[in-house]
């Protein structure tokens, strides 16, 4: 950078050389700004401007606060020479040199240690070829998914083969291939791998005809997993028989997590996937699912399976209601006479007579009865209205529910964000009352 000294120079130096004809007239620098006439020498030590207004130089004496120490009015732009307006010479062609010289005589103030420091520090740290090695040597080879993936199998294999999945290293080993695999197969492209490597056959029966139930639990998380939201998957599940096998084992079965593992697989089998939905939704399909409602098993597996039939309402509505679905598909839907079995089956009444019969469950947990309320209103247009307005007892259960979630909220919990909650359910109620009834709820009511 040149030195602000530099530049007051600079200033003397350019009105030394370029100027023109001689001017005699000498010039008497003020405090004020003068104009400068062409060809007028002037003392040195000025403040030097061109205005901009009329394109002249002008000049004055330096102001005591604005002395050399000070910011000049002239600059220069980064490698490029200071040139006079007049002549086009460049003047102060050996500053630079000079500036450079003056660096170099700047005194070095480089740390210097004797040969015991020296040791000392060099014993605290590793040296670079120290670091090189280390990382050499923990460097792990990079694998990609489809290897990871081929390398559980492999291990799969080989505890099928060779050892007991229910002793209990084994069976600690088997929890963390699972959890591995279920995290590779979110991704799509992983899980139709797992297709394609035969991973139904290889590692999901094999796991649910083990006696150990975390076997069973994980094997089906991870087909919930692999299906879910791949059509390729759920065909190559559904050709396999896999809908009849989940919902036979969620029928048998008497653990809660299996029961609710079995449940989600099943779910992400037939939803979005009509032909599933006509083949597997059967009279006899929701018997088994309607007998698991009646099971002494946790309430919260119960509202998975009325959350999945409203689904699977609300997916036929759309399908057959929205212009911008492709017609093959709606024709698909409609094949599956969804409404017309569920009808058939009554599950309207039987809907109704799980709210009656886990009334005092409901009213213990705000989030399963604002579960269960809002699945039931979404399909109350499209199913059951009718059943459902007609009958006087589902009025008195929802506006029972209404007024139990309150009292059971003064009891436990009094803050705010609790109470909005509450209120929020309590709205939900009674809009659905208005819905089915034609009137509003009254507050004096119950």
């Amino acid at each position: 950078m040149i030195s602000k000294w530099s530049i007051f120079l600079l200033t003397s130096q350019l009105v030394a050389f370029g100027c023109g004809a001689a001017n005699s007239t000498k010039f008497v620098a003020t405090k004020e700004w003068q104009e400068i006439p062409d060809g007028q020498p002037i003392p040195d030590g000025l403040h030097i401007r061109i205005n901009l207004s009329t394109g002249k130089k002008e000049a004055k004496l330096l102001d005591k606060a604005t002395n050399d120490t000070q910011s000049s009015s002239l600059s220069t732009v980064p490698g490029a020479g200071l040139k006079d307006h007049d002549n086009g010479q460049v003047p102060f062609n050996n500053d630079i040199e000079q500036l450079k010289e003056a660096l170099q005589k700047i005194p070095s103030d480089d740390l210097k240690l004797d040969e015991k420091e020296l040791k000392k520090v060099k014993g605290k740290y590793k040296s670079y070829d120290q670091i090189k090695q280390d990382l050499k040597e923990a460097n792990m080879e990079v694998k990609s998914d489809s290897d990871i993936m081929q390398s559980l199998f492999k291990r799969f294999r080989e505890i099928w083969k060779s050892k007991n999945p229910a002793e209990f290293a084994v069976k600690a080993e088997l929890e963390t291939l699972f959890a591995d695999l279920q995290y590779l197969v979110h991704q799509i492209d992983n899980a139709n791998e797992f297709i394609d490597r035969q991973g139904i056959e290889e590692i999901i029966w094999p796991s649910l005809n083990q006696t150990e139930p975390t076997l069973r639990i994980n094997s089906l998380k991870l087909l919930g997993t692999v299906v879910q939201n791949n059509p390729k998957a759920k065909v190559a599940l559904f050709e396999r028989n896999g809908g009849s096998i989940l919902l036979a084992r969620i029928s048998q079965s008497k653990k809660v997590d299996e029961i609710s593992a079995g449940l989600f697989a099943f779910g992400n089998l037939v939803r979005k996937f009509p032909y599933a939905m006509a083949e597997l939704l059967t009279p006899h399909s929701y018997s088994l699912l309607f007998d698991v409602l009646d099971k002494g098993i946790d309430l919260r597996v119960k509202v998975k399976i009325i959350r999945l039939l409203s689904d699977l309402v609300q997916d036929y509505e759309h399908a057959l209601s929205e212009p911008d679905v492709d017609e093959t598909i709606r024709e698909r839907y409609r094949s599956t006479n969804l409404k017309a079995t569920l009808h058939k089956v009554e599950y309207c009444q039987r809907a109704r007579d799980f709210l009656l019969q886990n009334k005092p469950g409901l009213v213990l947990d705000g989030a399963l009865l604002d579960d269960v309320v809002g699945s039931l209103r979404s399909i109350r247009q499209s199913l059951c209205h009718e059943v459902w307005s007609k009958c006087a007892m589902f009025r008195h259960i929802l506006l029972v529910l209404r007024n139990s979630i309150e009292t059971r909220f003064s009891e436990r919990d009094g803050s705010q964000q609790g109470a909005a909650y509450v209120m929020e359910i309590q709205d939900t109620i009674e809009q659905f009352v208005d819905e089915l009834y034609g009137y509003p709820f009254r507050r004096d009511e119950l």
